[in-house]
């Protein structure tokens, strides 16, 4: 019997190291991924919560995240939905709300601009309901009637 000891504490390890990769994957695992990064150059980070995380490419993307260029920054960030927009030099943009889900016919994309330059070429939420995405400035609302469009927005 001394020899199941050693076996029944490895055990006990070994579930409690799997219950808490479990929890801590359905943590992180909880929002669901929006888009990603695809090219990255120059100064660029992602406001997510309370921290300020340089971007890379491949990264991953999240609603409420505010992405920001340098004035040597460019980025280009598809979204789930296929969804392509690039940002210029000196850009604040932040993805407000995305809604992809075609078998129960909910889509939506808020894109929030704070500030410079950007490009947008719709997806499958565009195609389907091009109602539901609208790009926000200080100064105006665009809805999408179309599939791509430029905004520059100057001033502080």
């Amino acid at each position: 019997m001394g020899g199941l000891t050693q076996p029944k504490r490895v055990a006990k390890r070994v579930a409690a190291f799997l219950l808490l990769s479990w929890f801590t994957f359905s943590i992180q695992g909880a929002e669901p991924v929006v888009g990603s990064v695809k090219t990255a150059l120059g100064g660029i980070t992602v406001r997510r919560g309370a921290e300020t995380i340089p971007v890379r490419e491949g990264m991953h993307l999240f609603v409420n995240d505010v992405l920001r260029t340098s004035s040597d920054g460019r980025l280009g960030v598809i979204l789930q939905d296929g969804t392509r927009v690039s940002l210029g030099p000196d850009t604040e943009l932040r993805i407000d709300s995305f809604v992809y889900e075609p078998v129960n016919g909910r889509f939506g994309l808020v894109l929030r601009m704070a500030r410079g330059v950007i490009a947008y070429v719709s997806g499958k939420i565009g195609q389907f309901s091009p109602a539901s995405v609208r790009v926000e400035t200080p100064v105006a609302v665009v809805g999408l009637r179309g599939t791509q469009f430029a905004i520059v927005l100057e001033g502080s």
